[in-house]
């Protein structure tokens, strides 16, 4: 029998490492659903779109909401993921942010995985934002800082 020391137990983490854990666990995730559709040659567009829909599910009655407050609550779940808030300004008819983070070039490298594939992962958004009256879009420009701006929806 070999004699061996673990250095933490399992009930040993804290919740800060944990954290640290999921974050890159559900990232994980996401890249390798992204390089499995590419391998089958399902394009990344319609998987968040499903995602889209099945989440929109999870938000209750669609009602308006205003930008911001929707901007806020997608900030949210991005910080979850292991996203950075660099700026952001949360109007009533006009939100604005940018993130770091996500996708983590770092896992995007070990899973071979495109950054800009990934962060189709976003349009998720476009779905759950359209039934509260707002526009969703977002823009992961080279120096992997994404850009996001949601927008009430004119009346029409």
């Amino acid at each position: 029998m070999t004699d061996f020391t673990i250095e933490h137990g399992h009930a040993e983490y804290s919740d800060t490492e944990l954290l640290e854990q999921a974050r890159g666990n559900a990232q994980a995730v996401i890249l390798a659903t992204v390089a499995f559709l590419a391998e089958r040659g399902i394009p990344p567009a319609e998987w968040a779109a499903a995602l889209g829909e099945t989440f929109a599910r999870g938000w209750g009655d669609p009602r308006p909401w205003d930008a911001g407050e929707f901007l806020d609550a997608m900030l949210t779940n991005l910080r979850a993921l292991g996203a950075d808030v660099e700026t952001v300004e949360l109007g009533v008819d006009r939100a604005m942010a940018t993130t770091t983070g996500f996708p983590d070039p770092e896992l995007c490298t070990l899973f071979a995985v495109d950054p800009s594939r990934v962060a189709v992962f976003h349009d998720a958004a476009v779905t759950i934002a359209a039934s509260r009256g707002l526009r969703w879009t977002w823009e992961l420009k080279p120096d992997g800082v994404t850009s996001f701006v949601v927008e009430r929806l004119g009346e029409g």
